[in-house]
């Protein structure tokens, strides 16, 4: 797509919502084009961090975890519901 500097200060935040979903948007000053709008690549993640974030949340858990353990909520709800022996 291309838009004038006028049109992108006027229409900015739908020719970003473009630019998201990745659609490039130039954008030209007297005919000329000056600058592109795309969209910034989100970084993937490498499988050591996802295992590194993983067990930190492993350690979350254990440490906020009560030791409690009670009904699920699909037997609260089937309990709630008049279905449930519980």
């Amino acid at each position: 797509m291309t838009a004038t500097v006028e049109q992108t200060q006027a229409e900015l935040p739908r020719l970003l919502a473009l630019a998201t979903q990745g659609e490039e948007v130039l954008i030209t000053v007297e005919g000329q084009a000056v600058a592109k709008l795309t969209a910034v690549p989100r970084p993937k993640r490498t499988p050591q961090e996802i295992e590194r974030w993983l067990a930190e949340l492993d350690q979350l858990r254990g440490r906020a975890s009560t030791g409690k353990v009670g009904l699920t909520v699909e037997q609260i709800l089937e309990e709630d519901r008049g279905n449930g022996a519980a």
